[in-house]
């Protein structure tokens, strides 16, 4: 019997329309020749990973190691430029130290009891060019970000984006002194003599009476402030009354029938306000009627600070006292500065672990082992050369049936 596979018990037949014997070899031969061009590709690329099936859950890992490593990268490069701003930052408050250091030496020199003011103009010259050096070098920048400023700056430190926030270094050391001057606005809690140094004026109960004398009763007195005058007046049992606007500086009160104030004019004259119904010096009486009034104080403006100077004693005293506190200043913002340098270096440090390790652990998903790769290699070399050789001997088997019909 032959079957429709064409064998009888087993036993292959000698036939010409169909060669199991070349159908399986070419079959097998086209099987090495892929696993032969697959090798080739992994020798040739180094990668293990030539297409997605080859580790479906490996490509995946792999996929997120680059990721990561490459945000890594990215966040050791932010903080190097990190590290030579903070560094530069550094450089320069080193200077700004020596020539603080050179400026109080210059101060304790100018008051030499030796020395007269001329001298010490000398001192001043020097002085004063250490003084523009400073300022100049803190209007200085790094890639057009401020060396000196109060503004923090947050650097990343690890690929998740967390950040640490430098402090930021004003660069005002050299603060020049400024003299009392009354406050800006008009503050309710403001004493009347912090609004008016030469104001001495107090108020008596008795007939409301406003005089620079001694006190009698309910007095007034500059400890007191806007809002405890027009309490005060307020509380004269319907004699006067009083209101005052601390956000307008407005200072309202009603005189009644038949009492007087003395010295009116005069004392607001020195708490700062424009009388527009009263005179300086003159006294308020209502007469008949009553006579109501408002008053606006007028804060008078804030003084520009004057230049630290040395040409006089008096002049190098104080600007020592400025240059000692903007030393203690200069050391603390150097000491934070510093912090900040020591902790970015730990950090680049462990991410620079990080990568190393990371990039180790993604070499072992994706990486090919060459030598045994190159194994592999000859061995599916061998296979397809003898695949080929039997293909060959396969298809050229039916050629004897030839001599059976001859």
């Amino acid at each position: 019997m032959v079957s429709r596979a064409g064998q009888v018990h087993g036993w292959n037949l000698m036939v010409i329309n169909t060669n199991t014997s070349a159908q399986t070899s070419a079959r097998l031969l086209g099987q090495s020749a892929s696993l032969l061009a697959k090798s080739l590709v992994r020798l040739s690329s180094g990668s293990r990973l030539v297409s997605a099936e080859d580790d479906v859950a490996g490509q995946a890992v792999s996929m997120r190691f680059d990721a990561q490593i490459n945000r890594t990268s990215a966040t050791i490069n932010n903080l190097g430029n990190a590290l030579s701003f903070s560094q530069t930052q550094d450089g320069f408050l080193k200077k700004i130290g020596g020539a603080l250091d050179r400026m109080s030496e210059l101060s304790i020199l100018a008051q030499d009891v030796t020395k007269s003011n001329s001298d010490r103009s000398l001192y001043n010259q020097e002085f004063q060019t250490l003084t523009t050096y400073i300022n100049d070098v803190v209007s200085k920048d790094f890639n057009g970000v401020s060396l000196f400023s109060t503004n923090s700056l947050n650097v990343t430190t690890d690929s998740e984006g967390s950040t640490l926030a430098l402090a930021g270094v004003s660069g005002t050391y050299l603060t020049n002194p400024t003299t009392p001057s009354a406050p800006v606005g008009y503050p309710s809690t403001t004493r009347l003599g912090d609004i008016s140094s030469v104001f001495n004026a107090d108020l008596d109960g008795d007939d409301v009476v406003v005089y620079g004398g001694l006190l009698q009763s309910n007095q007034i007195t500059r400890d007191n402030t806007l809002s405890d005058l027009a309490n005060f007046l307020n509380s004269t049992s319907g004699q006067t009354s009083a209101s005052y606007n601390a956000s307008t500086g407005q200072f309202s009160f009603t005189v009644a029938a038949g009492r007087e104030i003395h010295d009116w004019g005069h004392m607001f004259q020195n708490l700062g306000f424009t009388p527009s119904e009263l005179r300086p010096g003159h006294d308020v009486f209502a007469g008949s009627g009553t006579f109501s009034a408002t008053l606006t104080f007028t804060p008078p403006p804030t003084p520009t600070p004057g230049a630290l100077d040395i040409s006089t004693a008096n002049g190098a005293s104080t600007a020592l006292t400025s240059i000692k506190s903007a030393i203690n200043q200069l050391a603390s913002d150097r000491a934070s500065v510093g912090a900040h340098i020591a902790r970015m270096d730990l950090h680049k440090e462990q991410l620079g672990t990080l990568k190393d390790n990371l990039v180790g652990a993604n070499s072992r998903i994706k990486d090919v082992d060459v030598a045994q790769e190159s194994t592999e290699f000859a061995r599916y070399n061998i296979l397809m050369q003898a695949g080929t050789a039997m293909l060959a001997q396969a298809n050229s088997t039916p050629n004897s049936i030839m001599r059976l019909l001859s």
